[in-house]
């Protein structure tokens, strides 16, 4: 693209954002719009990866919820006892489920809750651990044998990659091959054989090794 092109693209974009690239690539606007449009690129292609890995966490925590509190709707038992944050989610789930006209159901709640929600059931929460973890929630995850506060750290950096992508933020500067890796990692805590239908068809190692330079 020439230069008339390049600064109209940037103000189109917004030339704070764009700044940071051109940091990065010497004040070169031309090679500051490629690794931009790398950026989306690589974004792209976590994209089904993250997802596979949502819609399975999602899955697997609901089931042993479910089963622990013996209910679908299980956040409404008593005894969860969700600390503040989660609690709030599930009434946003619901306020949105109602302005979209819905009655709210246990499944539509659950396929509402964002990627966060299903993440802070793995924290300390309120005594989560002892009365969560402990107790069932560590069947979600049948090919995990560490602690839980680590598998909490792994899932919790991931989310952070997922909010960023979902935000249209810089991932450039992530150890990208790694997140990946700790992705297929989780997935396979929870189902070795998704890992591997998720890792034969991602497009994450091919987008990489065409980063621009």
């Amino acid at each position: 693209m020439n230069t008339a092109e390049s600064l109209r693209l940037r103000d189109l974009l917004s030339p704070t954002r764009i700044a940071e690239y051109e940091m990065l690539c010497g004040g070169q606007l031309t090679r500051a719009l490629r690794l931009h449009c790398w950026n989306t690129e690589i974004s792209e292609a976590f994209y089904g990866p993250l997802q596979y890995l949502e819609l399975a966490l999602r899955t697997v925590i609901t089931r042993e919820m479910s089963a622990l509190l013996g209910q679908p709707d299980w956040w409404d038992n008593p005894t969860a006892d969700l600390h503040f944050g989660a609690a709030q989610r599930i009434g946003e789930a619901r306020r949105q489920l109602a302005r979209s006209g819905l009655s709210g159901t246990a499944e539509q709640i659950t396929d509402e809750l964002p990627f966060g929600f299903w993440v802070s059931l793995l924290g300390s929460g309120n005594t989560y651990d002892q009365r969560f973890w402990r107790t069932g929630l560590h069947r979600a995850f049948p090919g995990y044998r560490g602690r839980r506060r680590d598998l909490h750290r792994k899932l919790d950096y991931l989310r952070i990659l997922r909010n960023k992508i979902a935000h249209h933020g810089a991932i450039h500067h992530r150890h990208l091959s790694a997140d990946h890796d700790a992705v297929l990692e989780c997935l396979g805590f929870i189902a070795p054989e998704l890992a591997t239908v998720v890792r034969r068809y991602s497009r994450v190692p091919v987008v990489l090794a065409r980063r621009p330079t």
